[in-house]
């Protein structure tokens, strides 16, 4: 009998920085759109020997084996950045500001008194359960301790809380999670645990060699991230925890060029890539003896609105100025952001494009490795996830 597709599950755990390649039963769930795009591969050794007749091929044999990953999924603002730390570098937290309400509010209040202080513009989380529910302080807080804030659940709008909300319930801040290339740190590993509707089977000793990141206003941000590792064995079936939040949406994205903001960008495609591969060494094994990631690239393709030269001005000049592109949820979603920045971006290639109903300009640009960064490339995550990826 047939079996239903979307029964399948795919979840991963990170190995214990000593021990590479030991299998760890997974706690985060990747709801992968489509295939998981899973195979082992084996590579043939094939005998061609001359036997004196007519036949090419007197023998195949299993060579080295590994797995290779190739996964989509949409852009959770709590899951891309599992994939930032294993491509990027680790992840650096700064933890967020939890506290309490001085004094109960109604639902619909637009004023909430706190014990600290908060810059204008600082996501909130209030409550929890079903009284939990998102906001951002609006403006500097008047008072000297509690502080009140004028917050609002619609950036840009004065819209007040949804809920009532009793005093002493939590009120926190987003964590910070910065990701940038550290060489001294090696990068992880993890274990991947895939039920295909018939066996399950797991994968350790798990590395990233690609992600791309697909920014369009018109659709949701989507990730393809590409991994190798050892060949799958049969494994009790186990998966991870799903994302509870919405993915990040293209419509959210902003950019700026060169310190100046810019409403021309149609879409941009990110590639962050390490080169991987699955080593065989002299082990005795079929089985690699590691996988390698080596060091890393980052690219990106940028169209934009042809309105002006200014965009081109950066690629005829070779004029390498920092681009950084932002996304947020909406306040009420959860208010969690990503900022990539590449503080030297070199633009490589430019061509307008005059195809469609309106000018356009495609431009090819690739980071280049500066202090700032440490590396050529940042990601900083603010979500709801106090502990590092």
């Amino acid at each position: 009998m047939a079996l239903l597709a979307r029964l399948g599950t795919l979840a991963m755990g990170k190995e214990a920085s000593g021990a590479p390649g030991t299998y760890v039963t997974p706690t985060v769930g990747i709801p992968y759109t489509g295939s998981s795009g899973f195979e082992d591969v084996i590579a043939q050794l094939r005998d061609e020997s001359v036997r004196a007749d007519d036949s090419v091929l007197h023998g195949s044999y299993q060579g080295p084996a590994h797995s290779e990953w190739s996964i989509d999924v949409l852009a959770y603002p709590d899951l891309a950045p599992w994939f930032f730390a294993a491509v990027i570098g680790p992840d650096v937290v700064t933890a967020g500001t939890s506290t309490t309400l001085s004094v109960g509010t109604a639902a619909g209040a637009k004023l909430v008194s706190l014990p600290v202080s908060l810059a204008a513009g600082t996501p909130v989380r209030l409550d929890s359960a079903a009284l939990q529910e998102y906001a951002v302080t609006v403006g500097a807080p008047t008072g000297t301790g509690p502080y009140v804030h004028t917050v609002t659940t619609v950036a840009g709008q004065s819209v007040g809380l949804a809920y009532a909300h009793a005093a002493s319930v939590v009120v926190q801040t987003p964590t910070i999670h910065t990701f940038r290339q550290n060489p001294a740190v090696l990068l992880p590993t993890y274990s991947f645990t895939y039920f295909d509707t018939v066996a399950p089977v797991s994968c350790s000793y798990v590395r990233f060699s690609d992600l791309q990141m697909k920014i369009d206003p018109k659709a949701s941000v989507s990730l393809s991230v590409k991994a190798i590792g050892f060949p799958s064995v049969p494994q009790t079936a186990a998966t991870g925890a799903y994302t509870a939040y919405d993915p990040w949406l293209g419509w959210s994205w902003t950019q700026t060029i060169g310190g100046a903001a810019s409403t021309r960008g149609l879409s941009y495609d990110a590639t962050f890539k390490r080169a991987t591969e699955a080593i065989a060494g002299s082990d005795g094994t079929q089985a690699p003896r590691e996988v390698f990631a080596a060091a890393l690239e980052y690219d990106g393709t940028l169209k934009c609105v042809y309105e002006n030269s200014l965009d081109l001005a950066l690629f005829l000049g070779n004029t390498q100025l920092p681009l950084v592109m932002g996304l947020q949820q909406p306040i009420s979603r959860g208010g969690q952001s990503l900022t990539l920045t590449s503080s030297k971006s070199a633009a490589f290639k430019g061509k307008r494009d005059l195809s469609g109903p309106y000018a356009a300009a495609d431009f090819s640009v690739s980071g280049v490795a500066n202090t700032t960064d440490g590396g050529v490339v940042q990601a900083v995550v603010q979500n709801w996830q106090t502990t590092a990826y």
